[in-house]
């Protein structure tokens, strides 16, 4: 998930304009504006490419944009981000190598430091340029992302036998469901429900041209009553799934071919699972 996210940055054409206010100085130039005034191929000499690369190696995380513009000078050009949460509101653009507006964005040469909202430096990607690390803000609660049943359930699914809760645990489950609320921590509602059979992180949906650096996850869990196959998100499975926000809230509650108990909160947005 992580490098995914770094991709979207190198594929950015550094030339689109966002639709929230933009983080980037009106004084610095956009990709249509710098390229305008070239004459193609532009190309650094070597002599030049050393010293430029050599300098934004020492760029780090957490740099504002000051810091940055002392130590490598100003960006060749920069693009427009969103204000949108977790989003990087500005891009930093130093070219090496470039061939033109026609050439694919991923043949060009050239270092992307991407802003936060704050202004600090959240990531460093350097695309064709050697000696540069990439760099990333990265966000812990995304490192569990990948499913974590409990004991038995997973004990059922690895033998390819159904699996059906105890009527005691049934029972826990049922009761404490009522007294759910929207808010709750992870931590409160197991204390209501039990240990939750499954646990996944979730990474928040967002558009294809937002890059976001250090993305919250939201996480769901599920407490399982009857499954029949591996697919926890069968329809035909029965139990109860919900959804927390990158805060840890509960903001959805959807029980699944269960008599009696009723769905709360708000569908999820668009992408995430439920």
């Amino acid at each position: 998930m992580k490098s995914a996210v770094l991709g979207l940055v190198i594929m950015l054409p550094l030339s689109c304009v966002a639709q929230n206010p933009a983080r980037c100085s009106p004084e610095l130039p956009r990709y249509a504006q710098w390229s305008a005034a070239q004459h193609f191929p532009v190309v650094l000499d070597p002599q030049s490419q050393q010293a430029l690369a050599a300098k934004l190696a020492r760029v780090a995380l957490g740099m504002s944009m000051d810091q940055v513009r002392a130590l490598a000078g100003p960006p060749t050009y920069v693009a427009d981000g969103t204000l949108q949460p977790h989003a990087v509101a500005c891009v930093w653009g130093y070219s090496f190598e470039d061939s033109g507006p026609a050439e694919p964005i991923g043949a060009k040469h050239r270092v992307i430091v991407g802003f936060a909202q704050d202004g600090t430096v959240a990531a460093i990607v350097p695309q064709r340029v050697e000696g540069i690390q990439l760099s990333q803000v990265q966000d812990r609660s995304c490192e569990a992302d990948s499913p974590n049943p409990a004991a038995a359930l997973s004990q059922a699914v690895a033998a390819g036998k159904p699996y059906v809760a105890d009527n005691l645990r049934q029972a826990e489950v049922r009761s404490g469901y009522p007294a759910l609320s929207l808010g709750m921590s992870i931590r409160q509602v197991e204390n209501l429900l039990g240990k939750a059979d499954w646990e996944v992180a979730k990474p928040h949906p967002h558009p294809p041209q937002v890059w976001v650096a250090g993305e919250p996850c939201g996480r769901e869990l599920a407490y399982i009553f009857r499954l029949e196959g591996s697919n926890l998100e069968d329809p035909k499975t029965v139990g109860i799934y919900l959804s927390f926000d990158d805060k840890g809230g509960l903001v959805r509650a959807t029980p699944q071919n269960l008599e009696g108990l009723k769905t709360m909160g708000s569908p999820p947005r668009e992408g995430t699972a439920r």
